[in-house]
């Protein structure tokens, strides 16, 4: 990261031309603090990858004190979506504040919390409607597989019956494997997260 913070700043002098030295100081004070902010922020995310976060199972006492920090800080600062904290990272620095000093000032989680939950909260809202889709195909699936039995019974040719049993043990195969990942750890605490979530949002009107 070092290494592009460097560029960026000789870029930013190079476009300024030895007329500008002042706003070219300017400009690459501008860019050195904000990349200071992006890299101190950074050490929160670097233990929250995919895999991770599947395995974490929210409480409704701290989601619902995530949202409730979020809606009060909002008002506050209403240009900053603290929902998605890598969204609230970039508005922050646009407006020239510091997101972990204002989340630290502002509210009643540490920074590292607020990430974290944030971090979680996001990832269980946008894999939560796939879950509902997946759900549908696998209804889907299964119906199918009862249509494609049925033909076995009636009158058909050699031929068909292969290609419909090909067909049986291809739906076969993708009935189990949705089974086995609706059946895993990972996707019940998916489905709890999501569901809490909608829960709170409702009760909380937002």
């Amino acid at each position: 990261m070092k290494k592009i913070i460097i560029l960026i700043m000789f870029t930013t002098l190079l476009l300024a031309g030895c007329g500008k030295l002042d706003d070219a100081k300017k400009a690459m004070n501008a860019v050195k603090q904000a990349a200071e902010i992006v890299e101190d922020t950074a050490d929160s995310f670097k233990d929250l990858d995919e895999n991770e976060i599947k395995k974490i199972k929210l409480k409704e006492k701290e989601v619902r004190s995530f949202f409730d920090n979020v809606t009060k800080i909002k008002e506050k600062y209403p240009d900053i979506h603290f929902q998605i904290v890598q969204v609230a990272l970039m508005e922050a620095i646009g407006a020239g504040k510091n997101l972990k000093d204002i989340v630290n000032k502002e509210m009643n989680i540490s920074f590292d919390e607020y990430t974290k939950l944030s971090t979680v909260i996001t990832f269980a809202e946008a894999t939560g409607v796939g879950l509902q889709l997946s759900k549908a195909m696998y209804e889907q699936m299964v119906t199918g597989k009862e249509a494609l039995e049925s033909q076995l019974s009636g009158d058909i040719t050699t031929e068909q019956k292969e290609e419909i049993e090909k067909a049986l043990a291809e739906i076969e195969q993708e009935i189990k494997e949705f089974e086995e990942e609706m059946n895993s750890d990972e996707y019940a605490n998916i489905k709890h997260n999501y569901e809490l979530i909608l829960k709170i949002r409702e009760e909380l009107d937002i």
